[in-house]
């Protein structure tokens, strides 16, 4: 895992920001920035804006975004220190002038209210609802919409089930994520963090809160975004975090079984014959994250 530890510099900061936002951007269509960007530019409380770009973003997708830094104050262009979604966000983490970090995916936007209301909570992780558009941003897709409830995850039985309920948008205590690493670079691209990071967490004894308000809108499209690599790439993504959180036989199998459901593969028929499991009757919250 690539580390995140705070300079003897950095533990001096003094900011006026309430929180940070960071936004890993690899490439993405300009009216969809632009609608991001905005989004965490108008929140209702003073927050600062990182945008994390990769070395492979295109020229006219650095312009675009140049324009919007002149349109919008609060706003850092930085450039990944490392390779991948991960190291984008661990620059942000690193980067944050602020004690609260959350984090914003580049087709996606926030309803205005959504960081005042996570500043709201004083646990080292706050996670809302989430509502989910089609690729036009305007038609609301109520089947993957979601409202979270505290109720609801108190009861789910394992951190892992836990970790796949919780969900963007997350605002996180920045100490907390520094404390663990930051994202592990070495999980894959399925989830490092949404579902590691989040359960990474949990077993450090993070405290969390939940918000019951679709506060991050998600689009959902079938343009560029992880969760539209190949069925079988996730599941080896997924078997790399188990590794890590020491997770093995009826139980793996079990959860390998549950996932892979969303991942729309026939493989989960053959992992639930030899588990000889029953399969869910519904996909897991759990998403993958995408540039």
């Amino acid at each position: 895992m690539a580390s995140v530890a705070m300079s003897s510099r950095e533990s001096g900061r003094h900011t006026s920001y309430e929180a940070t936002v960071v936004i890993p951007l690899l490439n993405q269509r300009r009216a969809w920035l632009r609608q991001c960007v905005a989004s965490a530019c108008s929140q209702t409380t003073h927050v600062e804006t990182i945008v994390v770009t990769s070395p492979f973003t295109k020229a006219s997708t650095t312009r675009d975004l140049s324009r919007l830094c002149l349109k919008y104050s609060g706003v850092r262009i930085l450039t990944e220190e490392g390779r991948g979604f991960a190291a984008a966000l661990n620059t942000g983490i690193r980067a944050a002038s602020s004690e609260r970090v959350g984090f914003l995916l580049s087709d996606d936007w926030l309803d205005p209210r959504a960081v005042e209301v996570c500043l709201g909570h004083q646990t080292d992780i706050v996670s809302t609802g989430l509502c989910g558009f089609a690729d036009d941003g305007v038609r609301v897709l109520e089947q993957i919409s979601r409202t979270p409830s505290l109720e609801e995850f108190q009861g789910l039985p394992t951190l892992e089930r836990k970790a796949s309920y919780l969900q963007h948008f997350f605002l996180f205590r920045r100490q907390v994520l520094m404390d663990v690493g930051g994202v592990d670079e070495q999980v894959g691209l399925t989830g490092p963090d949404d579902f590691d990071m989040i359960w990474t967490l949990l077993e450090r004894g993070a405290s969390v809160s939940i918000v019951g308000e679709q506060l991050y809108n998600y689009r959902d499209h079938s343009g560029e975004r992880l969760t539209l690599r190949g069925a079988q790439a996730q599941i080896d993504d997924l078997q790399k975090i188990l590794d890590k959180h020491g997770v093995h036989g009826e139980e793996r199998a079990q959860i390998l079984a549950w996932h892979s459901v969303a991942y729309g593969l026939p493989y989960h028929l053959s992992v639930h014959r030899q588990a000889n499991l029953t399969p869910p009757g519904s996909a897991p919250s759990m998403r993958s994250s995408r540039p």
